[in-house]
């Protein structure tokens, strides 16, 4: 979905197994795609859309995953 030069590393799903891993890595994808960051680095139009979207479902995806935490 990210375009190419965005900054975003793949995570594998070994990187994710304690809570505190998938807070790291939510705070790097955070920075990586923050519709302001994104501006900042001078993103297109269709870039800016992107990084919004997906900046909020990210967000939407933290709250799930802090609502279930159970450790």
């Amino acid at each position: 979905v990210l375009w190419p030069g965005c900054g975003w590393q793949p995570v594998s799903l070994t990187d994710l197994i304690t809570g505190a891993n998938v807070k790291k890595a939510y705070r790097k994808a955070t920075l990586c795609i923050h519709p302001d960051k994104v501006q900042q680095k001078g993103a297109n139009l269709q870039q800016k859309y992107v990084a919004e979207k997906v900046f909020d479902l990210l967000k939407e995806a933290w709250n799930k995953f802090n609502s279930e935490e159970l450790f």
